[in-house]
């Protein structure tokens, strides 16, 4: 009797023991596949950004004499819809104070405007991806708004003559090439899955903000009077918007 206790007493440990340890390893499994989940999912938050807004009508072709104009004297003259109105935009800034800057001294000059924010949708993807691949997509994902800070940089350098036109250029192109690296990167890495609609968006965005550049660097104006700080500027409203 004294016997069979201590074996099942070692039985009911050995069991507990077990128990326990299979319970650990669903416990870890399970917070190990959470884990996983969050840090696979790559994203970039929505963006507000702040644009000098020099007309608004309600049939954009009353716009197209200011556009020209606007263009000639250094500003993008991008049309742009928001709330059934058409807003003709002459530059956009990450800060408000600093479009806030630009209105106060256009409206000294004798110029109305206004300041009219404009968001940047969120984006993101989802799926098993190698740290590599996740800072390849993160690139795509940033490329937009990294490239409308490169693209303000290189004008406002050219407005305020720290930069000369050849400099100016010569600064598109390596934006340019920045881009064709993250396109060939994420070309490269993910073959096989362009075929996949949220591989897709990103690929189209990528060719899109390509074509852009292209039109930029190769030159391409809107109209004969266009300076290169309109074109520069005229550009990067289309990458975003």
């Amino acid at each position: 009797m004294k016997k069979f206790s201590i074996l099942s007493l070692l039985i009911f440990v050995l069991g507990f023991g077990i128990c326990l340890s299979c319970s650990w390893f669903f416990s870890s499994a399970i917070l190990s596949a959470n884990f996983s989940t969050a840090t696979n999912k790559v994203a970039v938050e929505k963006q507000t950004l702040y644009a000098i807004c020099i007309n608004r009508c309600s049939n954009p072709t009353q716009l197209d004499e200011e556009i020209s104009t606007l263009q000639n004297q250094n500003g993008a003259g991008f049309v742009f819809e928001k709330d059934g109105q058409f807003l003709l935009l002459a530059s956009l800034y990450q800060n408000q104070s600093d479009a806030e800057k630009v209105k106060n001294n256009l409206v000294a000059s004798g110029t109305n405007c206004s300041v009219e924010k404009l968001t940047v949708s969120a984006k993101s993807i989802s799926g098993n991806f190698t740290s590599q691949q996740k800072d390849i997509l993160s690139q795509c994902l940033k490329i937009n708004l990294q490239t409308f800070k490169d693209l303000y940089d290189v004008a406002i350098s050219l407005d305020t003559k720290v930069f000369d036109k050849p400099k100016a250029k010569l600064e598109c192109n390596n934006i340019f090439a920045k881009l064709i690296a993250v396109k060939t990167n994420f070309e490269t890495f993910f073959e096989t899955d362009l075929s996949k609609t949220s591989f897709k968006e990103i690929k189209s965005a990528l060719e899109k903000t390509e074509s852009c550049l292209s039109k930029l660097i190769g030159e391409n104006f809107e109209n004969a009077g266009q300076t290169f700080s309109s074109l520069i500027k005229l550009t990067y409203f289309k990458i975003l918007f």
